[in-house]
């Protein structure tokens, strides 16, 4: 049997350590994680956060959306007599243009942890508005939390058409029997290319020149491989 010069083997050898340093480095480009917040608008309000009350004249509204939409949160006091049986609300309502909150069966709305989507939330209902918290003597709903999502969708009146955006609001709350609730309104973002945005999400993924460089040499292939060490051995052949 033909064996193929030392110089050969060397080559194939030295060529094989190449190719696979070439790939671990495109590999490992590609799992580099790489950011960019180009449609995503988020309004950080962490450092100075919003607090809305269960009673009247306690209010915030979210006037950033663009065009007309406006979406607000309000608290309420209702006193029934005469038993005096006091209750405190808080809601999120549409206050301007089209907006559309995700609700329950019980016209609650629907909280949700990070990483999901407006479709991705099963058996909510599309409201104008939905309560927030509620509160009397011997009852309250829903209990205290922390750092919950709650997503809305609105229409762009700047665009003529596909113009439905989607959006969160990241709240936490502090409710009991016979208090008053505390909804805190930590930030909110939207996506303004009609991509349903995910609870929590501030920055849209997308893949940097490295990550793109390392795609194409990743498409090279098989077919590619064989050719790119055929001419090398090739090489060696003539020069042993």
């Amino acid at each position: 049997m033909k064996k193929n010069p030392p110089s050969l083997r060397i080559a194939c050898e030295t060529d094989s350590s190449r190719l696979m340093s070439i790939l671990a480095m495109a590999t490992g480009a590609l799992a580099m994680p790489q950011a960019s917040n180009a449609d995503i608008i988020f309004t950080d309000l962490s450092a100075n956060p919003v607090s809305i009350f269960g009673t009247n004249n306690s209010a915030f509204l979210i006037s950033t959306l663009p065009g007309t939409a406006r979406l607000g949160f309000c608290g309420h006091s209702i006193v029934s007599p005469p038993m005096t049986l006091a209750e405190h609300l808080i809601q999120g309502s549409q206050k301007g243009g089209y907006v559309r909150l995700k609700t329950d069966g019980h016209a609650f709305l629907v909280l949700a942890g990070a990483g999901l989507t407006w479709d991705q939330i099963i058996g909510g209902v599309s409201s104008v508005n939905g309560t927030a918290a509620t509160a009397q003597l011997n009852m309250h709903s829903p209990d205290s939390f922390n750092h919950k999502y709650v997503l809305f969708k609105f229409k762009d009146s700047n665009v003529a058409v596909n113009n439905l955006r989607y959006g969160w609001v990241d709240l936490s709350l502090s409710n009991a029997n016979g208090g008053i609730p505390d909804l805190t309104i930590f930030g909110y973002a939207f996506d303004n290319t009609g991509a349903k945005i995910p609870t929590g999400a501030t920055v849209v993924p997308e893949p940097a020149p490295i990550a793109i460089l390392a795609l194409g040499a990743l498409a090279l292939g098989a077919k590619g491989l064989r050719i790119w060490r055929r001419d090398r051995v090739a090489t060696a052949q003539a020069s042993s």
